[in-house]
C-alpha cells in the first residue's frame, strides 16, 4: 500500500501540490489500516477512509456490478492466451509468463466490454444514483452489450478521470 501511495497515488495529475485535502476511500484490508500508510496519507494531504467490513456490498459500486463480469472478460483473454497464444519457454521448459504489455491489452479489452448501463446500474443498485437518473440513460436492452449510449453530464461525471487525456506508454521492464 505504501508503494501504491507513493508510485501512483500521488503521481496522478496534481497529487501531491493539491491545495485541499484529498479523500481516499479504502476498504478494511489490513495494509490500508497500518500507522505507516496512515503517515503517508497524512503527508500527501489525503484523508483516509476506511469503509467498515461487510459494507462492500453497499458502498463500493463497481465491486456490486462490474468486477465479476470484468474478470470473466478478462480471464478468457487469459485462457484464450494459454490455448492459442505462441508462447516461448526457460531452459528448464517451463512456460514463460505473459508480458506485461500483453496482459495491459487484455485488460483494456476487457474493460471496453463492459457495457455503460452495467456500470450505471450498479452505482444505482449502491444508492449513490437514483432509479430516475439510471432509467433516463437507459438503451434498448437488446442493445445493451453492443451500443452502451450516452451518459447524461451528472453520471459521465462520477465516471471521469483526471487522467482521461493523458498518453499512456506502457510498463518498463526492469532487468
Amino acid at each position: 500500500m505504501s508503494e501504491w501511495l507513493r508510485e501512483v497515488y500521488v503521481k496522478r495529475p496534481d497529487g501531491f501540490f493539491h491545495k485541499s485535502p484529498s479523500l481516499l476511500i479504502c476498504d478494511s484490508m489490513r495494509a490500508h489500516l497500518t500507522d505507516t500508510v496512515k503517515t503517508q496519507v497524512k503527508q500527501i494531504n489525503s484523508e483516509l477512509a476506511i469503509i467498515p467490513g461487510g459494507l462492500t456490498k453497499e458502498l463500493q459500486p463497481l465491486d456490486i456490478g462490474v468486477h465479476r463480469s470484468f474478470k470473466v472478460k478478462l480471464r478468457a483473454a487469459w485462457e484464450h492466451w494459454m490455448t492459442e497464444g505462441e508462447h516461448t519457454f526457460t531452459k528448464t521448459g517451463r512456460q514463460r509468463r505473459a508480458s506485461y504489455a500483453t496482459i495491459c491489452q487484455w485488460i483494456v479489452d476487457a474493460w471496453a466490454k463492459v457495457s455503460v448501463s452495467s456500470v450505471v446500474r450498479a452505482f444505482t443498485k449502491a444508492g449513490i444514483i437514483t432509479e430516475q437518473l439510471s432509467n433516463s440513460n437507459e438503451t434498448d436492452s437488446d442493445n445493451d452489450e453492443r451500443d452502451p449510449g450516452m451518459l447524461d453530464a451528472e453520471i459521465a461525471q462520477l465516471l471521469d478521470s483526471d487522467t482521461e487525456d493523458e498518453e499512456f506508454d506502457g510498463f518498463v521492464e526492469e532487468e
